[in-house]
C-alpha cells in the first residue's frame, strides 16, 4: 500500500475516534445538566455559555487539523495526549462550578482517559495524569482560598487521593497494552518481512527449479542426439561385416557411421599397400635406393 493511502486510511480512522470524543464532550454536557436539573448544584446562563462554547471550540479546532491534514505534521497525528488535556481543561469548569456533584464529574474523566489505550506509552500516560491531578489540586486550592468555611478539606482530599488512584491505574494498564501492543506490531513486522524472505527465496528456488528442467530437457536432447556402441557386437571374421539388431550384416564404416556421429576417411595402410599394389612398393623402394 501507498504512503498517501495508508494517510488517507490512518485519518479515516482518527476522524472516527475524533466523532468518538465528540460524543464524550455531548455526554459530559447532557450529565452536568441533569445534575443542576435534579438541584445538585447550578450554573448560570452565562456559565452555560461559556462551558458549552468552550467545548464547540474545543473540538472546532480538532476537526479543523483532522479535516485539513495539519495533524500530519506532529509527532503523534492522532493528537490523543493533547485531546485528553484539552478536554481536561474543559471538564475543569463543571468540576469547579458544581462541587455538590464534583464525584459525578469526575467520574465523566474515566472515558476521556481511556482514549490514551493503545496510543501513549506508559510515561506519556503519567505525564497526563500529572497535569491533570496538577489542574485539579490548583481547582482545590481556588476554591479554598475563595471559601474556605465551606471547603471541606478531607472530603476534597480524599476525593483527590482516589481519583489519582484511579487515573495512575488507568496510566499504568493503558501503558502496557500500549507497549504490548508496540511489541506485537514488531512482531507481525518481522514475521511479515521473513515471510516476504520466504517467498522470495521461493520464487527464486522455483526459477532455479524451471532452469534445471531447461537444463534437464536439453540434456536429454542432446542425449538422443549422441549415439554411443556398447555392448557385443557381432562380427564377421572374414570380411569383417557387423550384423545389426534386424539381423542384417553392414560394412563396418556404414554401422559405426549410423550407430556414432564419427565419419570416414578412407585410406590404405603400408601392409596392405605391399600386399594389393607391389608394384607401386617396388617403384618406390627403387625410387630411394637410386637417391
Amino acid at each position: 500500500m501507498s504512503k498517501d493511502g495508508m494517510n488517507g486510511k490512518g485519518q479515516k480512522v482518527r476522524l472516527q475516534r475524533f466523532g468518538m470524543a465528540t460524543v464524550t464532550y455531548a455526554l459530559v454536557s447532557l450529565a452536568a445538566f441533569l445534575v443542576t436539573r435534579l438541584d445538585l448544584g447550578e450554573m448560570t446562563p452565562p456559565q452555560w455559555l461559556f462551558f458549552l462554547g468552550l467545548g464547540v471550540f474545543i473540538n472546532c479546532v480538532f476537526f479543523i487539523l483532522f479535516y485539513t491534514n495539519a495533524n500530519l505534521r506532529f509527532s503523534d497525528p492522532s493528537l490523543t495526549r493533547e485531546q485528553i488535556v484539552f478536554s481536561t481543561c474543559w471538564g475543569m469548569v463543571p468540576l469547579y462550578l458544581l462541587p455538590e456533584a464534583r464525584p459525578i464529574v469526575l467520574m465523566f474523566y474515566v472515558p476521556a482517559f481511556t482514549f490514551g489505550i493503545l496510543r501513549l506509552t506508559r510515561n506519556q500516560y503519567f505525564a497526563v495524569v500529572a497535569i491533570v491531578m496538577g489542574l485539579y489540586a490548583s481547582l482545590l486550592g481556588l476554591e479554598y482560598w475563595q471559601h474556605p468555611p465551606q471547603f471541606r478539606i478531607q472530603y476534597q482530599l480524599f476525593l483527590f487521593i482516589i481519583f489519582g488512584i484511579l487515573l495512575g491505574w488507568i496510566a499504568f494498564f493503558g501503558g502496557f497494552v500500549s507497549s504490548l501492543r508496540r511489541r506485537l506490531r514488531l512482531q507481525h513486522r518481522d514475521i511479515q518481512s521473513a515471510h516476504e524472505k520466504i517467498q522470495m527465496e521461493m520464487e527464486e528456488r522455483k526459477r532455479a527449479e524451471i532452469e534445471k528442467d531447461h537444463v534437464i530437457a536439453e540434456l536429454k536432447d542432446a542425449l538422443q542426439k549422441v549415439k554411443l556402441l556398447s555392448g557385443m557386437l557381432p562380427i564377421c571374421a572374414s570380411c569383417k561385416k557387423i550384423r545389426d539388431d534386424q539381423g542384417y550384416w553392414t560394412q563396418i564404416e556404414a554401422y559405426i557411421r549410423d550407430h556414432s556421429e564419427a565419419e570416414f576417411s578412407h585410406g590404405i595402410c603400408p601392409e596392405c599397400m605391399k600386399k594389393l599394389y607391389p608394384e607401386f612398393c617396388k617403384e618406390d623402394s627403387e625410387l630411394k635406393t637410386g637417391d
